[in-house]
């Protein structure tokens, strides 16, 4: 069974009331229609037993052995938790204004770094509910564990995906307590990713008893003229 703290990839497919509403599967998320082109698809790794994932897959998932499949049906409170009466508030309409939003009915919002949905618009008042939308509905998943990540390197390229899934193709060595991260060009112009690296290099320190510092490396070639470009030169 996995050992609990160990780092897995797990591949999962996620139903309400027999409705695909995550997958690890990018073709099965096209089939379906919830295809997300932002997404990063393929197995995802997590540290087992953490609360990285819902409640009741973390349980299943330390009963699981590498390349063993099941299928489970999890209650609300093992899912996105019980709808809670006391997260549907009211919001003044000038709120809205404050923030440029024109509020309208199922309209998904983001409050003080709260998510909700618009339910209703009274006499200068917006009803939201900030509940999780799968909140208080029994849930099936699919899951598998595709393998226990084991190698250094491997799980600090794993971590980086954590934090920034597009971030795939890192080379990195760890030499006399040191983990060395190259990052590719692009990387620098990617959004939050000076706060990432701090939470990158936290992880690796608190997983890697013999890492004693993180660098990040950021390299910027020049780039070489295509013929047509030196012969453009040489006419001017």
């Amino acid at each position: 069974m996995v050992e609990k703290g160990k780092m897995v990839k797990i591949s999962y497919d996620g139903y309400v009331d027999d409705r695909l509403f995550d997958t690890t599967n990018e073709e099965l998320a096209k089939k379906e229609g919830i295809y997300n082109p932002a997404m990063v698809y393929g197995p995802v790794a997590i540290f087992a037993g953490e609360g990285q994932v819902l409640p009741g897959l973390d349980e299943v998932i330390l009963e699981m052995d590498v390349g063993e499949e099941r299928e489970v049906v999890l209650p609300p409170e093992k899912a996105f938790g019980k709808r809670d009466p006391s997260k549907i508030k009211l919001v003044p309409l000038s709120e809205f204004k404050k923030r440029g939003i024109k509020p309208i009915k199922g309209l998904p919002i983001t409050i003080d770094g709260v998510p909700g949905k618009i339910v209703s618009i009274n006499s200068g008042r917006v009803l939201v509910d900030f509940n999780h939308e799968l909140a208080g509905k029994e849930v099936k998943y699919r899951i598998r564990i595709e393998e226990v990540v084991d190698d250094k390197k491997e799980m600090v390229k794993e971590i980086v995906k954590m934090y920034v899934p597009r971030l795939d193709n890192v080379k990195v060595t760890i030499r006399n307590g040191t983990v060395k991260i190259e990052l590719p060009e692009f990387a620098p112009f990617m959004p939050n990713i000076q706060t990432a690296k701090m939470a990158i290099a936290n992880e690796i320190l608190k997983r890697l008893e013999d890492a004693e510092k993180v660098n990040f490396v950021e390299t910027f070639e020049r780039k070489k003229e295509s013929k047509e470009e030196k012969k453009e030169e040489k006419s001017e």
